[in-house]
Order: C-alpha cells, then sequence, then structure tokens
C-alpha cells in the first residue's frame, strides 16, 4: 500500500508539473520520534487556496487538474483521497501545500513502527 501511495504521491508531481521549468523534487527525512517525512514537491500550475482541503475528497478535482496537460488520463480524483486513507491505516498523514503559479508539495509523514492492529481498527 505504500508503495501504491508513493507511487500516486510522484505520478501527480510528474503530471501536474509536465512542462515546468524543473522536474518534480522527492525528499526523504527521518524525524524525531523515529519517523519519516516523504516530501514530493512539483512546480506546475498550483492550486487555489480554497480547494487545498478538498484535495483528498473523494472524486474531487481542482479546475487546474482538467487542463489539456492533465489529458484524459487525469484521472477521477481518488488518488489522493486513497493516498490519504493509506497514510492513516499505517499511522500517518498527508499535508498537502500548494501556491497558483509555484507548484504544489504532498508531505507524507509515517512512523517508522505503525499503529497496533486495535488502534488501526478504532
Amino acid at each position: 500500500r505504500i508503495r501504491l501511495l508513493l507511487r500516486n504521491l510522484l505520478d501527480n508531481a510528474l503530471r501536474h508539473a509536465a512542462g515546468a521549468a524543473q522536474p518534480p523534487q522527492l525528499q526523504i527525512a527521518a524525524t524525531a520520534g523515529s519517523g519519516a517525512t516523504i516530501t514530493v514537491r512539483d512546480h506546475g500550475p498550483g492550486v487555489p487556496d480554497d480547494q487545498i482541503d478538498k484535495l483528498a475528497q473523494p472524486f474531487h478535482r481542482p479546475d487546474a487538474a482538467r487542463t489539456r496537460h492533465a489529458g484524459a488520463g487525469g484521472g477521477v480524483g481518488l488518488g489522493l483521497y486513497l493516498c490519504r486513507l493509506v497514510a492513516q491505516a499505517h499511522g500517518g498523514e498527508i499535508v498537502l501545500e500548494s501556491r497558483l503559479g509555484e507548484g504544489s508539495t504532498a508531505r507524507l509523514r509515517l512512523p517508522l513502527q505503525g499503529p497496533s492492529p486495535a488502534e488501526a481498527v478504532a
């Protein structure tokens, strides 16, 4: 599931940064409390502020995602929703940030040890 999550974040960054002056960036860092943060940043068109909180909702696609750069393979708006579910199932979270004209960033925070089975069900 983590592989699917990372693939989706990278695919999104590549798709939305098509034609950008800089390629997407991937950064992996250890965090205090024995966890890891994986950051994927693109330099694409970005998303309006009022759309950020909706990005990880099922079937939501901001207008910027419907440009011809996204093409017909732009998806149906489930990718980031599924990423959020996978992160939560592993005791982590995804934080999304974006600025119009500057691109978007997805920051995945994961503990090195996931939740106990009881916590995952709750």
